[in-house]
């Protein structure tokens, strides 16, 4: 084997431990229960799921400008998920529950985004 296949080895090997590495710290539980709801960039609703227990469970509907809607479902365990909404490849509900901090629920027709915050901010 020479030089050169020994170094293109260790960098093959090298790129897939970060990406190992990469995907665990992306899908790691989240720790924080703030929850922001985004739309256009201005934040609607700030919201603390450690607030709702098993048997509350509550809706919001955001009316996109573009005429298109979002119902937001939260409850159920501290958790939050889209529930329904008219866009057209239905994404954000297949995204499920909000569950990594990582990884928002995002509709993009209606440029609303779901995320895990460490704290709240102003607004909403």
């Amino acid at each position: 084997m020479t030089k050169g296949v020994k170094i293109c080895l260790a960098v093959a090997a090298a790129i897939f431990v970060a990406a190992a590495v990469a995907a665990l710290l992306l899908h790691m539980p989240a720790e924080s229960t703030w929850v922001e709801i985004t739309q256009d960039g201005k934040v609607l609703y700030t919201i603390d799921l450690s607030t709702y227990d098993d048997e509350t469970v509550q809706t919001i509907r955001i009316d996109s400008p573009d005429g298109g809607y979002n119902i937001i479902e939260i409850g159920e365990g501290n958790t939050i998920r889209i529930s329904e909404a008219d866009c057209p490849d239905k994404t954000c509900i297949k995204t499920g529950t909000l569950q990594y901090e990582n990884v928002p629920i995002v509709c993009l027709p209606h440029r609303l985004v779901i995320k895990l915050v460490d704290e709240p901010r102003n607004g909403g």
